[in-house]
């Protein structure tokens, strides 16, 4: 069973992602609608994501001892967090595919009755070199 087809909780997501990058520091931050559901020992979550270069369906999912996020549409990747390690994926997007590599310092996620937050700390690498140190906050409320 798909978690399409699972009965999920209709949210409102909020995405926030500081970048650092020596002395430089970047903030970029969306809402969106998006959905909520818990499957096998895992939560996920859901929401569409509305960019230059087109839509981007994200979906989240929080295991025990691991994160991982699937992007679909504009960009194509499934970036995995497990803490201390290192992992690789492939980044697809309109201006053809990279190497992305991710370090997870720490991440942590609660949930409180009707809303929850996941945080992120990572270092990304892109076709080897660091691109940045980021944090992801990715927080939801059900409406």
């Amino acid at each position: 069973m798909s978690i399409a087809s699972s009965t999920g909780k209709s949210i409102h997501v909020k995405v926030v992602t500081d970048i650092r990058d020596g002395h430089r520091k970047e903030t970029n931050s969306f809402q969106a609608q998006g959905m909520y559901y818990e499957k096998e020992n895992a939560v996920y979550v859901t929401y569409k994501e509305q960019q230059d270069m087109g839509d981007i369906n994200t979906i989240v999912k929080i295991a025990e001892g691991e994160v991982i996020v699937t992007r679909s549409g504009a960009v194509k990747m499934k970036q995995q967090f497990r803490k201390k390690e290192r992992t690789s994926t492939p980044y697809k997007s309109q201006y053809g595919p990279l190497h992305m590599e991710t370090f997870t310092h720490n991440f942590e996620y609660k949930r409180f009755q009707t809303k929850g937050t996941l945080f992120v700390t990572y270092d990304l690498y892109l076709q080897g070199e660091k691109a940045g140190k980021y944090a992801l906050t990715i927080s939801f409320k059900e409406q």
